[in-house]
């Protein structure tokens, strides 16, 4: 077993090694030293005690009272990470390889068997030369990121009838609907959404909301908050039919009492804004400029996923929120958490990028399965040049929420000695 790095920052580095003699099989190192601990009165394992160094680290540097927190996650926060995964496929988010695979088999089930109208993968992706020169089809290939992006453009030049064009778009709109259904999730236990989502709002009341940016389709926030009795701010209004309206996010939830001792506005516990940069499987465009929220909509308001994302993020209503994210992570004394992001996306990894170097006040954590992928090297980079206000941890989400503790700062005692209440 090859030592694989669990945390890397300027000041705490862990890896996973492995070990001959070991029967768990791997030891964790600690800035390169094993923990060298006397567990003869000790009641806990020195695994027990490797986590509680982990989750201490992760806590200490995240463990400041921020006026902002914003938040990012990506499909890696959907995906279930479980011994059983497979029967809980229904539930769990896809990769963009699960997706391409699944899409492939609903094709030639729909071409071959049904005999509908529709290209099979292979049919389409010869009919928009995804493979240039002698290259043969093979699933494993096929990235549906790229497909997608060069079947958009091949409308617009390739040599087909009209019988054929029908057939063409037929196919395009079926692999859309299939990501469409791949992404309709019901939030299960093995989610941490929930539990993440009580640990993060537990702020001082004087602090700003926490801001969630997601590029999911999903809506396992929403369900999450739903659960939790939380209030989500989302950008449409309260009323019905759900409109977007951006101004909603300059709104706020606030008690009024005939009996307050202050003039300071008590603010309602648990709520969040929500915002969804690549759209959603419960939005809808109807007309020129009006977005609704509904369930199931006939033509879900997605950004599906195309190498022009960036190009589509700068319509309505993506520009408001991109804006938005940008505003956010220029703020002073901002906490700034990825999870399950892997910065391939230009547009974000461009506004990230730009406060990583502009903004000195800003903390940020990424947090992602795979910390070897190439669009994490700017922030390896920026850690080996000696930055504190970096820090990458290996692990998925909900790894990551069981670390993720409610920090000291933000307990109850915190504010009874301070005189604060939390939201």
């Amino acid at each position: 077993m090859e030592n694989k790095e669990i945390i890397i920052s300027a000041s705490d580095k862990v890896k996973k090694a492995g070990l001959g003699d070991d029967e768990h099989g791997f030891q964790y190192l600690f800035n390169n030293k094993r923990l060298e601990e006397d567990l003869t009165n000790s009641a806990k394992t020195i695994q027990e005690i490797e986590e509680e160094k982990i989750s201490d680290i992760l806590n200490n540097f995240i463990g400041e009272q921020f006026e902002n927190t914003t938040i990012l996650t990506g499909a890696g926060a959907s995906i279930i990470n479980h011994e059983n995964r497979e029967l809980l496929s229904e539930y769990s988010g896809k990769t963009v390889w699960e997706l391409t695979k699944e899409i492939n088999d609903h094709l030639w089930e729909e071409s071959i068997l049904n005999d509908s109208d529709l290209f099979s993968l292979e049919e389409f992706v010869e009919k928009v030369k995804y493979f240039t020169g002698d290259e043969r089809y093979s699933v494993e290939k096929v990235n549906i990121e790229d497909l997608l992006s060069k079947a958009e453009s091949a409308k617009e030049y390739i040599s087909i009838n009209e019988d054929e064009k029908v057939k063409f778009d037929g196919t395009l709109y079926t692999i859309e609907e299939k990501i469409k259904e791949l992404c309709t999730l019901q939030l299960h236990k093995f989610h941490p959404h929930p539990r993440f989502l009580e640990k993060v709002t537990m702020r001082r009341s004087s602090h700003n909301r926490v801001k969630l940016f997601t590029t999911n389709y999903d809506t396992l926030f929403e369900q999450a908050a739903e659960q939790e009795g939380f209030i989500l701010v989302d950008g449409f209004t309260y009323n019905f039919p759900r409109k977007f309206n951006p101004f909603i996010y300059d709104y706020d939830f606030v008690r009024r009492g005939d009996n307050k001792v202050t003039d300071e506005p008590d603010y309602v516990e648990k709520v969040i804004h929500l915002y969804k940069l690549h759209g959603s499987i419960d939005w809808e465009r109807r007309g020129e400029n009006e977005i609704v929220k509904q369930e199931d909509p006939k033509h879900a308001l997605m950004i599906y996923p195309r190498r022009n994302k960036y190009e589509q993020s700068y319509e309505p209503p993506y520009f408001e929120m991109f804006s938005r994210f940008q505003l956010e992570l220029r703020k002073k004394n901002t906490l700034f958490i990825s999870i399950g992001f892997s910065f391939a996306d230009k547009h974000i990894r461009t506004i990230v990028e730009n406060a990583m170097k502009n903004n000195p006040s800003l903390r940020i954590l990424i947090v992602d399965y795979d910390l070897q992928q190439e669009s994490f090297k700017v922030f390896r980079d920026r850690i080996d040049n000696g930055y504190q206000n970096i820090m990458l941890f290996q692990g998925d989400f909900s790894r990551f929420e069981n670390f993720y503790l409610k920090q000291k700062a933000f307990s109850d005692q915190f504010f009874e000695d301070t005189g604060d209440k939390y939201e």
